[in-house]
């Protein structure tokens, strides 16, 4: 597995508003590596308020010459802690 997206800017989003969540994460991802039109490329958060972060990445593939993206969010739930 070879990671292509990477993040260059850690903006803490936590309190923004969607605009300005919108304005960071589009700032916030590059392409670092090679893109196939035709391979699958897996995308995975683990917070997803607005979904801004998730569509400036899955912008930034598709601007590379990405046309499979596969989204996901990964969550545990700790409702039984005590």
């Amino acid at each position: 597995m070879q990671k292509i997206l990477v993040r260059q800017k850690n903006t803490v989003q936590v309190g923004a508003d969607r605009d300005a969540r919108l304005t960071q994460a589009e700032a916030a991802y590059a392409v670092s590596g090679e893109v196939s039109s035709g391979a699958k490329y897996l995308l995975v958060d683990d917070v997803w308020t607005t979904g801004a972060s998730m569509k400036a990445a899955v912008k930034k593939l598709q601007e590379a010459g990405a046309r499979k993206i596969i989204v996901g969010l990964l969550a545990l739930s700790r409702l039984n802690e005590g």
